[in-house]
């Protein structure tokens, strides 16, 4: 090979890929620019194959023999958010595979100069019917991961599941990358392109297929895609390459796409003509059917044309051929004793598989009385049967694919689903999924102080809900601003930028207090000066079935410096807490007088350093002692009523009392514990009651005096 003609190409290949990164939908080049970055020696391998490739022409194949590949289509969703239907996945292959045999409508569009140069590829893709262990499969595997969602190392979603890839092309569908503009990219065929553990391609779920979640995008992308895990380059890789460029080392390295200058022929516009050497070079192996510069191909499905990208050349299907012979990977997949392995041979018939249960949803709330629908997301075969169990529901199971369940009952309960089909049945338990809440509160608003400190405390009342499927709200025993321990959250070793966590509150009795204001002691540290987690504070009235925001902010407001850290940051004073309190005027009128309100604190992620809550608590006065109150009458508030292990007795005499006595008595009537005893005077008194040692039942707590005498029923929880 004559080196003066190589070196143009590769000076100019280098440029395109930096030029392009940043702003185009197709991210490959930006990808394989960091492979050859982190691989330099491969660098120069994939730039000879390249050239060399663009000489070299093999055997033709006969008309209509079709080259068949195993795919294997990896759904990662987020909790659902992205888990495409296998309707729209089928629609997808349609698409593709019509692209592929020049079987799609609009070539039609085609220009008359460029017409006689579409080519069929003669390719099919085709979903795998077997797995990897030969067990039945539709070729779609379901991955419920929060790297869904556009990590900064777009190659992670592929370390989840990955199947042969000397045996299936794997395809991963994500809902979102990190730059809003991508699309998609793919892998050159390894080792040059990339290592195989990581060979396929990654595309939006919104671009996959023409229905569904991607109704309106025309679904090229995939076709796009595959025709780089084929080889194919841009038409503008090389550019119009240096004077003296010829077809054969500028553009794509293929003589019947005219090179282009750069990606700038989104517009589909006839009029682009940005290189001038189209008719330039060429040779047997590679010819050129150009006679005088021609406009650019805006029709080429390896160009960024929007909307007109309806065509492969000739000497693009001839390139794939090329890499089909050349590539271990490709050819080993399309073998044909792997297409009897992978059941895509030609005549195979494949069984119904059986279905796998599942259910992409966070936890379900509701009050007592309250309705829920439930919706499943199985996948794999067709379901002939479904069974559920709903402990504590009426009715507490069903047949049903969307059964509605009354809870009657306080409590949190399981779900149990199971799926079934003639080839087998698979369960699914959800283990506390449904969270009933009484219509009494637990807590009154009056005093109510959660500092985390009791483990069976914490653990019974707040629900943490980690959309990740790892709890990441946890209490820490470890560290407190009082005491010595608070809630907190691994923030910074189990962290996904832009994922959610949510701690819930049990539900608090708000209308006991006089204006009341939300306070919580915060303390956080930024990992870079860049960190942006966002502290959200919630509040449902209707039992935790919807939330609406108090407050949103930003570490500018809760972080209680400037600095950044970037190990594990524990708060070791009492400077590094922040207190935050909502003023009673900013909480809504609703959330002030509810009789049952809960409350949710939630991070959302921006790779920052770890949380810490402590003193979540309630201010304000007694409503009970309000001014409106006759001051003449006998004042007492219990709360919590039901209590658990504290309960607190608020009481102002209606006169002064010489001999009193406080004490709680049993069912039967006997004292069991004695709370005060000595004179009182008329004003009010609090008292703060240890009810840990009592068994759980009904008690009474009564106040005797000398002039008056009450008695107040109380449950011990």
């Amino acid at each position: 090979m004559n080196m003066k003609r190589a070196i143009p190409f590769i000076f100019l290949f280098t440029l395109a890929i930096v030029s392009t990164a940043q702003s185009s939908w197709c991210g490959t080049d930006e990808m394989l620019q960091e492979f050859h970055q982190q691989n330099p020696q491969m660098e120069q391998t994939f730039r000879t194959d390249l050239i060399s490739n663009s000489q070299l022409k093999i055997k033709e194949r006969k008309s209509g023999h079709k080259v068949i590949i195993p795919t294997v289509v990896h759904v990662i969703h987020y909790n659902g958010l992205g888990n495409i239907s296998k309707a729209q996945i089928d629609d997808g292959m349609r698409i593709v595979n019509e692209d592929f045999s020049k079987q799609n409508a609009d070539t039609s569009t085609i220009r008359t100069i460029f017409q006689n140069l579409s080519e069929s590829a003669e390719i099919e893709f085709r979903l795998a019917q077997k797995d990897p262990n030969g067990n039945c499969t539709n070729g779609v595997t379901r991955t419920n991961s929060y790297l869904s969602l556009g990590p900064a190392n777009r190659n992670a979603p592929k370390s989840l599941i990955q199947w042969d890839p000397l045996r299936y092309m794997n395809v991963w569908v994500v809902y979102s990358f990190n730059s809003p503009t991508l699309l998609g990219f793919a892998q050159f065929p390894a080792p040059s392109g990339g290592p195989l553990s990581t060979y396929g391609l990654v595309v939006r779920a919104d671009e996959w297929g023409n229905i569904g979640l991607a109704q309106g995008s025309g679904g090229r992308t995939p076709t796009h895609e595959f025709g780089h895990c084929l080889n194919l380059l841009h038409p503008f890789q090389g550019g119009c390459g240096l004077a003296g460029g010829t077809c054969l080392n500028t553009g794509d390295l293929v003589c019947d796409v005219p090179p282009q200058l750069n990606d700038l022929n989104n517009s589909c516009s006839p009029a682009f003509n940005t290189c001038s050497n189209d008719a330039i070079g060429g040779n047997s192996q590679n010819p050129n059917p150009f006679s005088t510069n021609v406009p650019d191909m805006v029709e080429n499905f390896m160009g960024y044309g929007t909307g007109c990208s309806v065509m492969y050349t000739q000497g693009q299907k001839s390139r794939m051929d090329i890499a089909l012979a050349s590539y271990s990977q490709l050819i080993s997949m399309t073998d044909t004793a792997n297409l009897t392995f992978t059941g895509t041979n030609d005549g195979y018939t494949a069984p119904p598989c059986a279905p796998t249960a599942a259910i992409f949803d966070f936890d379900r709330f509701t009050c007592v009385g309250g309705t829920i629908t439930f919706e499943e997301e199985s996948y794999g075969g067709p379901i002939t049967s479904y069974n559920w169990s709903f402990p504590g529901g009426t009715p507490n199971s069903s047949t049903s694919a969307q059964p509605m369940i009354t809870y009657n009952t306080p409590g949190d309960y399981d779900v149990v689903l199971r799926v079934s089909n003639a080839s087998g049945t698979d369960s699914l338990v959800l283990n506390n999924y449904v969270h009933v809440e009484d219509s009494l509160a637990t807590y009154s608003g009056f005093n109510y102080t959660e500092s985390f400190e009791n483990a069976t405390s914490f653990a019974n009342d707040w629900v943490i809900i980690s959309p990740s499927g790892a709890a990441m709200f946890d209490r820490a025993n470890f560290v407190g601003k009082t005491g010595s321990s608070s809630l907190w959250l691994n923030n910074l070793n189990n962290v996904y930028v832009g994922g959610l966590d949510q701690a819930i509150s049990p539900s608090i009795k708000m209308s006991d207090v006089l204006s009341p204001a939300i306070s919580i002691d915060v303390a956080y540290r930024r990992r870079t000066s860049s960190s942006n987690d966002k502290l959200n504070f919630k509040y449902s009235l209707d039992c935790g079935r919807s939330w609406s925001t108090i407050l949103s902010t930003t570490p500018g407001f809760f972080a209680y410096d400037n600095s950044t850290q970037t190990s594990n940051f524990f708060p070791t004073q009492g400077s590094q807490w922040k207190n935050i309190t909502i003023p009673s005027n900013f909480i809504p009128v609703a959330v002030r007088t509810a009789d049952h309100a809960m409350f949710m604190i939630e991070i959302e992620h921006g790779d920052g350093n770890n949380f810490y809550f402590d003193d979540f608590k309630i201010l304000g006065q007694a409503s009970t002692l309000s001014k409106n109150k006759k001051t003449n009458s006998v004042e007492l508030s219990i709360y919590p009523n039901p209590a658990k292990e504290l309960i607190n007795l608020s009481y102002q005499p209606s006169a002064e009392l010489s001999q009193s006595s406080i004490y709680i008595t049993n069912i039967v009537g006997e004292k069991v514990k004695v709370v005060y005893e000595g004179s009182l005077s008329k004003k009010e008194y609090k008292f703060q009651i240890d009810s840990s040692e009592l068994p759980k039942g009904i008690y009474f707590m009564t106040i005797d005096g000398d002039s008056e005498r009450v008695s107040r029923k109380i449950v011990i929880q």
